[in-house]
């Protein structure tokens, strides 16, 4: 018989007055214990992730699964989040656990977000509870299980990690709103990440991504088509932080981007074909991408739309007449369908750049490729977005594989997303942090 949320609550509550007695090598040696775990198990987790939710390349599942056990775990190795973590200018900063967490995670990354998750709560002393995707619910499960029997054989309590056994939206909203719950930290749909926020208990969510990526007329063409084709085709597009669409800002530079491109192996679409793209990939009424083309091949999209592309085919490239509402196409589209974009100058391509994000993905990333510093910078500074990738694929900037950005697999989007930060969510933002004053004015004589 299935725990109801209110007994894994109660059993949450004794393991975290227990793990809040927990020094910080003892928690080390579980976050090692459960990473170890976690990477041996990254193939098969990989395989089980493919074959339940029918998303994404397993190669490239292994590879999510390595950088949510093993990348994390690296990046939080030797960082304190026990006791007094500083003493400077007066002012320690003690680390607490945050207490209960409610994890929701998505169908996308599955096994990868559910590490990442449980890695990062048990850093911090946190407990955690999680609510996996109904379609990728045995591969989290597994996932889950791999991990919280590392911790517990490490010196964990039992109930550090648990899960919901039978996935429904009523039984994620009772954990998410339970008035014993922490915090919740939601990786999902948009209608998911808003029902964390109404939950009534801090939340930390995310938005969608829809990134622009302008090639400047200096840039490395060579380079950024290949970093875009790198980034774009990665597990067939389930990231929301991949590239959806292209703006370049010089006709010439244009054609000689997309002869690139198909050398590379993308497919340059008719007008033809984006309209019957277009039919099948949309639920314009929600206004998301169609669940039957996320994290699918090029092969089976066209094959959905009604034509066909050779099986060397890495990416579907489509022509945009504008960008935002009046072109579908702009949208996030969650697989390897990137659209294409030619502006009359750079500060036109900013300007649609900024269009695409407000379409639907204010907050979260934008790539730009250029050899001007300064258009750089203007870039950075003009784009609504948390995050501004330069002169890199999106994917290894954003987690910190080309860059010095820290691995994680929720990002927030800000105040533009409905977020209330734009940063890497990391074990960091899982400590409730008191702060201690020394008195800095001398103290008086005494009469």
């Amino acid at each position: 018989m299935p725990k109801t949320i209110d007994q894994m609550v109660r059993a949450a509550q004794i393991a975290l007055k227990t793990f809040s007695t927990f020094n910080q090598e003892q928690v080390d040696k579980v976050t090692e214990a459960m990473c170890q775990a976690g990477v041996d198990a990254s193939t098969r987790l990989a395989e089980m992730a493919v074959e339940e939710t029918g998303l994404g390349k397993l190669e490239d599942k292994i590879v999510k699964n390595h950088f949510g056990s093993q990348v994390v775990y690296d990046n939080m190795k030797g960082k304190k989040s026990v006791g007094i973590l500083e003493d400077e200018d007066g002012i320690l900063q003690i680390a607490e656990p945050f207490g209960i967490i409610a994890g929701v995670t998505p169908t996308t990354n599955p096994t990868a977000t559910t590490m990442f998750k449980c890695l990062s709560a048990i850093k911090g002393r946190n407990v955690i509870i999680l609510a996996f995707h109904p379609r990728a619910q045995q591969c989290s499960t597994e996932a889950a299980r791999v991990l919280l029997e590392a911790a517990v054989a490490a010196g964990a309590p039992a109930d550090c990690i648990q899960w919901i056994e039978e996935p429904s939206i009523e039984a994620t909203n009772a954990l998410m709103t339970h008035p014993d719950i922490h915090m919740v930290i939601a990786t999902g749909g948009g209608a998911m990440v808003k029902a964390a926020y109404s939950s009534g208990h801090p939340a930390l969510g995310v938005g969608p991504g829809n990134v622009p990526v302008y090639i400047e007329k200096t840039a490395n063409l060579n380079m950024a088509v290949g970093d875009v084709i790198a980034s774009k085709t990665f597990d067939y597009g389930t990231l929301c932080l991949t590239e959806q669409s292209v703006i370049f800002d010089d006709s010439e530079v244009a054609s000689r981007a997309l002869a690139l491109f198909k050398e590379k192996g993308a497919y340059l679409c008719s007008m033809e074909e984006k309209a019957q793209l277009e039919e099948i990939m949309f639920d314009k009424q929600r206004g998301v991408v169609a669940a039957q083309v996320v994290g699918q091949s090029p092969q089976t999209i066209a094959q959905l739309a009604g034509f066909s592309v050779p099986d060397a085919v890495n990416l579907l490239l489509v022509p945009l007449s504008a960008i935002g509402s009046e072109d579908w196409m702009s949208h996030e589209k969650l697989s390897p369908v990137l659209g294409w974009y030619t502006a009359d100058g750079k500060d036109e391509a900013i300007d649609a750049a900024v269009r695409q994000l407000e379409f639907g993905g204010a907050g979260h990333t934008a790539v730009v490729f250029s050899g001007n510093e300064e258009v750089l910078n203007e870039y950075a500074v003009k784009v609504p977005a948390g995050r501004v990738i330069f002169n890199q694929p999106s994917m290894h900037g954003v987690v910190g594989l080309y860059s010095a950005m820290t691995p994680s697999f929720t990002l927030g989007c800000g105040a533009r997303g409905g977020n209330i930060t734009a940063e890497n969510i990391t074990f960091k933002n899982l400590l409730n942090i008191k702060r201690a004053a020394r008195r800095l004015e001398p103290e008086p004589a005494e009469n």
